[in-house]
């Protein structure tokens, strides 16, 4: 009877401790997929984002040119995986939020911690996202 009852226990004590693991998400998901705006012009497209930040986040005119190398920069590399987001979107975001992540470190050592928190404050969403020039640097 013992041996019984030590197995039973054994058994719903290991499926106590299985049921409390739980799997973390680490695939990006394309279920909220947005897709990216085109990038004509790197330069324009550079200069309004990088206006609409100094203006939106009061930004000194010091910061505007680290801000158009970093910007400039990723939106160059970001036109070369554009063409995937119609193709194949998973792939596009397994090559973009590294991109991303990449230009939000270097922002946020330009910008300072307090002005790249109101900066991701300022994420497009809904239906205007598309016309924001922004969306470049969030989708």
């Amino acid at each position: 009877m013992k041996k019984i009852t030590l197995a039973f226990l054994l058994i719903a004590s290991f499926g106590i401790c299985s049921a409390q693991v739980t799997v973390p998400k680490t695939v990006p998901s394309t279920k909220d997929f947005i897709k990216p705006p085109a990038i004509g012009d790197v330069g324009k497209t550079t200069t309004g984002i990088v206006d609409d930040l100094t203006s939106k986040l009061s930004l000194p005119a010091a910061q505007k040119p680290k801000l158009t190398d970093v910007i400039s920069g990723f939106l160059t590399k970001k036109k070369d995986i554009t063409g995937l987001a119609d193709t194949n979107p998973t792939s596009y975001l397994s090559k973009f939020n590294p991109l991303q992540k990449g230009l939000f470190d270097k922002l946020k050592g330009i910008m300072g911690a307090s002005a790249f928190t109101k900066f991701l404050g300022l994420k497009p969403s809904g239906s205007g996202a598309a016309g924001n020039l922004l969306s470049n640097l969030f989708f």
